[in-house]
């Protein structure tokens, strides 16, 4: 199966992958998340979906809860089941570390990442306005 954990020498390309997902974002660290990659069969990296244990999200009722932070798949490989597969192995991990729901977010007008979480069964909990006053 390509689907696995990241090794750390895989790093420099995961954080190009997040690049990809997160073009204007100044920070690149997967911190204390756990990182699941697609290894292409002729090597390198064709995607990522990596998760963070959260003290508690919004709409989901366990706490704590894993949370998608990122999920990422290259464009020559998408509308294959890649992203499926990264999602069902984080799924899986959740399952075996007792885990009963998986949270996650997206903005609202990214249809294509709305559209992929509902395929694989996400369902929609709140909606937020996120605001700021600059002091």
């Amino acid at each position: 199966m390509p689907v696995r954990l990241m090794r750390p020498d895989e790093l420099p390309e995961a954080v190009a992958m997040m690049r990809a997902l997160w073009p204007t974002s100044t920070e690149y660290d997967f911190g204390d998340e756990t990182v699941f990659v697609w290894e292409r069969e002729e090597g390198g990296l064709g995607g990522f979906a990596s998760f963070s244990l959260r003290p508690w999200a919004e709409g989901c009722d366990s706490a704590p809860v894993p949370y998608i932070e990122g999920w990422w798949v290259a464009h020559d490989l998408r509308r294959s089941s890649i992203g499926r597969a990264l999602l069902s192995a984080v799924e899986q991990w959740c399952r075996d570390h007792g885990y009963k729901e998986l949270g996650s977010d997206v903005e609202l007008d990214n249809t294509v990442s709305l559209d992929a979480h509902a395929a694989l069964g996400f369902e929609p909990t709140l909606r937020l306005q996120f605001f700021r006053k600059r002091l």
